[in-house]
């Protein structure tokens, strides 16, 4: 914290690395501040409430404060300064924390000014960017995780999370049919490169370790895929304390898909277009932890 009351996480090394201008207090990491301090404030319902009310108040005057780092009318944020001033980023890495972790703080025209900046200045074909190609800094580097020229592996997967968050479950599952051809060169790389930038192969191209580009043939991070799937397309929400849905979205890609053996405390699950089965069993709504067949 500062004077600012907001965290403030320091120059561009610490940052984004080869994007100047996102600096200091940003609304991604100040987001996910929000988002850890509730999940702490959940575990702590059950012995310290009075200290789980504690941290919600603070999550509350965080999120307000958060809030004003937005760029109205936009869709995209601002990072505020030491000296006060701030500097606007039209960069992906906003957009997806802040989609994935305060959603619903988030007012009707933020969500759909949000997605709108998404879909004409960071969406292509196959791939995205991560920083817009409109965005002052997009002239300053070449390389693909964070620059115009790409994105890094796991943020397609976190921004397809994100806009189903927030209700765009059609842009964004769409958008999955593109993503798949990416999928075709194998392991999802460090980053891939825009159509824009490299010519595409079966895809959006991997790019190279060579320098400027600098990127890993393979990244661990192509794990987040697994997540998205099953949290997007088969919508599956699960809880500490409050049992497992799934409210799955498989029409636009392929109805008759079946998720198979996803463990949740202690048993397993499965799900297809009618909903979550346990043991063989189908049940509508709500299937608790304490459930027995």
């Amino acid at each position: 914290m500062n004077d600012h009351d907001l965290a403030d996480y320091g120059e561009v090394n610490n940052l984004l690395e080869c994007v100047r201008s996102y600096t200091h207090e940003v609304a991604s990491l100040n987001a996910a501040n929000v988002f850890n301090l509730r999940f702490v404030a959940e575990l702590l319902d059950k012995r310290e409430p009075n200290k789980a009310e504690q941290l919600r108040k603070t999550t509350r005057e965080l999120t307000e404060r958060i809030k004003r780092l937005y760029v109205s009318g936009k869709g995209y944020w601002r990072c505020k300064q030491p000296d006060e001033s701030s500097q606007e980023v039209r960069h992906c890495y906003d957009l997806l924390t802040v989609l994935n972790t305060i959603p619903n703080e988030l007012s009707k025209q933020q969500k759909e000014e949000m997605a709108k900046f998404f879909k004409e200045e960071l969406q292509t074909p196959t791939w995205m960017h991560a920083l817009s190609p409109e965005d002052n800094d997009a002239v300053t580097s070449v390389r693909p995780d964070h620059q115009w020229t790409g994105a890094y592996t796991a943020w397609p997967a976190m921004v397809v999370k994100g806009l189903c968050r927030i209700g765009k479950h059609k842009l964004a599952l769409q958008w999955l049919e593109g993503l798949a051809q990416t999928a075709k060169q194998g392991p999802f790389g460090q980053a891939h490169m825009v159509e824009s930038a490299a010519a595409p192969e079966g895809g959006a191209r991997k790019a190279p370790s060579d320098f400027p580009y600098m990127s890993d043939w393979a990244c661990v991070s192509n794990g987040s895929y697994v997540g998205m799937v099953i949290e997007s397309l088969f919508g599956v929400n699960a809880t500490l304390f409050d049992g497992i849905t799934a409210n799955p979205r498989l029409s636009t890609l392929d109805p008759a898909a079946k998720l198979k053996n996803l463990r949740y405390q202690g048993s397993n699950y499965s799900i297809d277009h009618t909903g979550i089965i346990k043991a063989g069993i189908i049940r509508p709504g709500i299937i608790k932890q304490y459930d027995r067949y």
